[in-house]
Protein backbone atom coordinates (compact mmCIF):
# COMPACT_ATOMS: atom_id res chain seq x y z
CA UNK A 1 0.00 0.00 0.00
CA UNK A 2 1.38 3.47 -0.87
CA UNK A 3 2.64 5.34 2.22
CA UNK A 4 0.30 8.27 1.49
CA UNK A 5 -2.79 6.03 1.35
CA UNK A 6 -4.98 6.05 4.46
CA UNK A 7 -8.05 3.83 4.81
CA UNK A 8 -10.84 5.16 7.00
CA UNK A 9 -14.20 3.54 7.74
CA UNK A 10 -17.11 5.91 8.36
CA UNK A 11 -20.85 6.34 7.82
CA UNK A 12 -21.35 8.47 4.71
CA UNK A 13 -24.88 9.36 5.80
CA UNK A 14 -23.60 11.16 8.87
CA UNK A 15 -21.91 14.56 8.87
CA UNK A 16 -18.62 14.53 6.99
CA UNK A 17 -15.97 15.76 9.43
CA UNK A 18 -12.93 15.86 7.12
CA UNK A 19 -11.32 19.29 7.19
CA UNK A 20 -9.81 19.14 3.72
CA UNK A 21 -11.86 19.35 0.56
CA UNK A 22 -11.60 16.58 -2.01
CA UNK A 23 -10.47 16.87 -5.62
CA UNK A 24 -11.94 13.47 -6.52
CA UNK A 25 -14.65 11.35 -4.96
CA UNK A 26 -15.08 7.88 -6.46
CA UNK A 27 -17.91 5.47 -5.62
CA UNK A 28 -18.73 2.01 -6.92
CA UNK A 29 -20.73 -1.09 -6.04
CA UNK A 30 -23.08 0.89 -3.80
CA UNK A 31 -26.20 -0.58 -5.37
CA UNK A 32 -28.93 -1.29 -2.82
CA UNK A 33 -27.14 0.63 -0.05
CA UNK A 34 -29.57 3.53 0.42
CA UNK A 35 -33.08 4.72 -0.27
CA UNK A 36 -33.64 7.68 -2.62
CA UNK A 37 -33.52 10.33 0.12
CA UNK A 38 -30.32 8.86 1.53
CA UNK A 39 -28.76 8.91 -1.93
CA UNK A 40 -29.61 12.62 -2.20
CA UNK A 41 -27.89 13.14 1.16
CA UNK A 42 -24.76 11.30 0.01
CA UNK A 43 -24.50 13.37 -3.17
CA UNK A 44 -25.06 16.58 -1.20
CA UNK A 45 -22.26 15.63 1.20
CA UNK A 46 -20.03 14.99 -1.82
CA UNK A 47 -20.85 18.40 -3.28
CA UNK A 48 -20.26 20.25 -0.01
CA UNK A 49 -16.88 18.61 0.62
CA UNK A 50 -15.69 18.81 -2.99
CA UNK A 51 -13.17 21.48 -3.94
CA UNK A 52 -14.34 23.78 -6.75
CA UNK A 53 -13.36 22.16 -10.03
CA UNK A 54 -13.16 18.71 -8.40
CA UNK A 55 -14.80 15.64 -9.88
CA UNK A 56 -17.21 12.99 -8.67
CA UNK A 57 -17.29 9.58 -10.34
CA UNK A 58 -19.65 6.66 -9.73
CA UNK A 59 -19.70 3.24 -11.37
CA UNK A 60 -22.56 0.81 -10.80
CA UNK A 61 -23.55 -2.43 -12.50
CA UNK A 62 -27.20 -3.12 -13.20
CA UNK A 63 -28.65 -6.34 -11.77
CA UNK A 64 -30.24 -7.65 -14.98
CA UNK A 65 -28.30 -10.45 -16.69
CA UNK A 66 -28.85 -11.28 -20.35
CA UNK A 67 -27.20 -12.50 -23.55
CA UNK A 68 -27.38 -11.13 -27.08
CA UNK A 69 -27.35 -14.50 -28.81
CA UNK A 70 -30.04 -16.23 -26.74
CA UNK A 71 -27.52 -18.55 -25.10
CA UNK A 72 -28.77 -17.72 -21.59
CA UNK A 73 -32.06 -19.59 -20.97
CA UNK A 74 -34.99 -17.54 -19.73
CA UNK A 75 -35.54 -20.03 -16.90
CA UNK A 76 -31.92 -19.89 -15.68
CA UNK A 77 -31.02 -18.69 -12.20
CA UNK A 78 -28.92 -15.93 -13.75
CA UNK A 79 -31.92 -14.63 -15.68
CA UNK A 80 -33.97 -14.53 -12.49
CA UNK A 81 -31.33 -12.58 -10.55
CA UNK A 82 -32.21 -9.08 -11.79
CA UNK A 83 -36.00 -9.23 -11.44
CA UNK A 84 -35.67 -10.92 -8.05
CA UNK A 85 -33.27 -8.35 -6.60
CA UNK A 86 -35.26 -5.51 -8.10
CA UNK A 87 -38.45 -6.76 -6.41
CA UNK A 88 -36.72 -7.31 -3.06
CA UNK A 89 -34.92 -3.97 -3.27
CA UNK A 90 -38.18 -2.15 -3.94
CA UNK A 91 -39.75 -3.88 -0.94
CA UNK A 92 -36.83 -2.77 1.20
CA UNK A 93 -37.02 0.78 -0.16
CA UNK A 94 -33.53 0.43 -1.63
CA UNK A 95 -33.61 0.34 -5.39
CA UNK A 96 -31.22 -2.12 -7.00
CA UNK A 97 -31.36 -0.26 -10.30
CA UNK A 98 -29.87 3.12 -9.38
CA UNK A 99 -27.91 3.08 -12.63
CA UNK A 100 -30.97 4.75 -14.16
CA UNK A 101 -31.17 7.59 -11.63
CA UNK A 102 -27.67 8.45 -10.44
CA UNK A 103 -26.86 10.82 -13.32
CA UNK A 104 -29.90 13.00 -12.61
CA UNK A 105 -29.33 12.82 -8.85
CA UNK A 106 -25.71 13.94 -9.20
CA UNK A 107 -26.81 16.85 -11.39
CA UNK A 108 -29.51 17.81 -8.89
CA UNK A 109 -26.86 18.02 -6.16
CA UNK A 110 -25.25 20.90 -8.07
CA UNK A 111 -22.62 19.21 -10.22
CA UNK A 112 -22.10 20.26 -13.84
CA UNK A 113 -20.47 18.69 -16.92
CA UNK A 114 -22.35 15.48 -16.20
CA UNK A 115 -21.18 12.63 -18.43
CA UNK A 116 -22.17 8.99 -18.54
CA UNK A 117 -20.95 5.90 -20.34
CA UNK A 118 -22.63 2.50 -20.51
CA UNK A 119 -20.53 -0.67 -20.73
CA UNK A 120 -21.54 -4.21 -21.61
CA UNK A 121 -19.75 -6.09 -18.85
CA UNK A 122 -19.30 -9.80 -19.67
CA UNK A 123 -19.44 -12.47 -16.99
CA UNK A 124 -16.96 -15.22 -17.83
CA UNK A 125 -14.21 -15.63 -20.44
CA UNK A 126 -16.52 -16.08 -23.44
CA UNK A 127 -15.75 -12.86 -25.46
CA UNK A 128 -13.30 -13.22 -28.35
CA UNK A 129 -11.78 -9.81 -27.73
CA UNK A 130 -8.89 -10.24 -25.27
CA UNK A 131 -9.69 -7.11 -23.27
CA UNK A 132 -13.30 -8.13 -22.72
CA UNK A 133 -12.25 -11.72 -22.07
CA UNK A 134 -10.02 -10.58 -19.20
CA UNK A 135 -12.75 -8.27 -17.90
CA UNK A 136 -15.20 -11.18 -18.00
CA UNK A 137 -12.84 -13.44 -16.05
CA UNK A 138 -12.37 -10.81 -13.35
CA UNK A 139 -16.11 -10.14 -13.21
CA UNK A 140 -16.85 -13.85 -12.92
CA UNK A 141 -14.59 -14.13 -9.88
CA UNK A 142 -16.26 -11.01 -8.49
CA UNK A 143 -19.62 -12.76 -8.79
CA UNK A 144 -18.37 -16.06 -7.39
CA UNK A 145 -17.06 -14.46 -4.22
CA UNK A 146 -19.57 -11.65 -3.76
CA UNK A 147 -23.06 -12.77 -4.75
CA UNK A 148 -24.02 -14.29 -1.41
CA UNK A 149 -23.20 -11.07 0.40
CA UNK A 150 -25.15 -9.05 -2.17
CA UNK A 151 -28.38 -11.00 -1.78
CA UNK A 152 -28.45 -12.63 1.68
CA UNK A 153 -29.98 -9.68 3.56
CA UNK A 154 -32.46 -8.83 0.82
CA UNK A 155 -33.70 -12.38 0.28
CA UNK A 156 -33.95 -13.34 3.97
CA UNK A 157 -35.73 -10.09 4.87
CA UNK A 158 -37.72 -9.18 1.75
CA UNK A 159 -37.69 -12.36 -0.37
CA UNK A 160 -40.29 -13.04 -3.03
CA UNK A 161 -42.98 -14.22 -2.41
CA UNK A 162 -41.90 -14.45 1.24
CA UNK A 163 -38.57 -14.20 3.10
CA UNK A 164 -36.17 -16.99 2.20
CA UNK A 165 -34.22 -19.16 4.60
CA UNK A 166 -30.43 -18.98 4.57
CA UNK A 167 -30.39 -22.51 3.17
CA UNK A 168 -32.54 -21.42 0.23
CA UNK A 169 -30.14 -18.56 -0.47
CA UNK A 170 -27.18 -20.96 -0.38
CA UNK A 171 -28.90 -23.27 -2.89
CA UNK A 172 -29.78 -20.36 -5.17
CA UNK A 173 -26.22 -19.04 -5.14
CA UNK A 174 -24.90 -22.53 -5.87
CA UNK A 175 -27.11 -22.67 -8.98
CA UNK A 176 -25.77 -19.32 -10.14
CA UNK A 177 -22.17 -20.39 -9.56
CA UNK A 178 -22.81 -23.50 -11.63
CA UNK A 179 -24.25 -21.43 -14.48
CA UNK A 180 -21.35 -18.99 -14.33
CA UNK A 181 -19.04 -21.90 -15.12
CA UNK A 182 -21.03 -22.83 -18.24
CA UNK A 183 -18.93 -21.68 -21.24
CA UNK A 184 -21.99 -21.73 -23.50
CA UNK A 185 -23.76 -18.97 -21.56
CA UNK A 186 -22.64 -15.65 -23.07
CA UNK A 187 -23.94 -13.67 -20.11
CA UNK A 188 -23.36 -10.01 -19.41
CA UNK A 189 -24.88 -7.10 -17.55
CA UNK A 190 -24.63 -3.39 -18.16
CA UNK A 191 -22.50 -1.09 -16.04
CA UNK A 192 -22.91 2.66 -16.04
CA UNK A 193 -20.19 5.20 -15.27
CA UNK A 194 -21.19 8.76 -14.38
CA UNK A 195 -18.74 11.58 -13.74
CA UNK A 196 -19.33 15.28 -13.12
CA UNK A 197 -17.58 18.43 -11.92
CA UNK A 198 -18.24 20.89 -9.12
CA UNK A 199 -18.49 24.36 -10.70
CA UNK A 200 -15.97 27.07 -9.95
CA UNK A 201 -17.08 30.08 -7.86
CA UNK A 202 -19.19 32.40 -10.00
CA UNK A 203 -19.55 29.84 -12.78
CA UNK A 204 -23.00 29.86 -14.36
CA UNK A 205 -24.21 26.31 -15.10
CA UNK A 206 -25.34 25.75 -18.71
CA UNK A 207 -29.08 25.77 -19.29
CA UNK A 208 -29.08 22.47 -21.11
CA UNK A 209 -29.50 19.52 -18.76
CA UNK A 210 -28.53 16.95 -21.35
CA UNK A 211 -25.52 14.86 -20.44
CA UNK A 212 -23.15 13.28 -22.90
CA UNK A 213 -23.28 9.54 -23.17
CA UNK A 214 -21.69 6.65 -25.01
CA UNK A 215 -21.67 2.87 -24.96
CA UNK A 216 -18.85 0.33 -24.96
CA UNK A 217 -19.64 -3.18 -26.16
CA UNK A 218 -18.20 -6.63 -25.59
CA UNK A 219 -17.55 -8.65 -28.73
CA UNK A 220 -19.21 -12.03 -28.59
Amino acid sequence: MPPNCVIEVDDVLQEWTWREQFDLIHMRNMIGSFDSLEWDRVYQHCFEKMAPGGWIEQIEAGPFITSDDGSLPADSALSSWGPLLQTCGDRAGRSCDIVLTMSESIKNAGFVDVHEKVYKWPIGPWPRDQKFKEAGMVNCQHWMSGMEGWCMWLLTKFGDPEPWTKEQVHVYCAKIRSELKNPYFHAYHKARRVWARKPMPGEVPPRSSASSSSTARANS
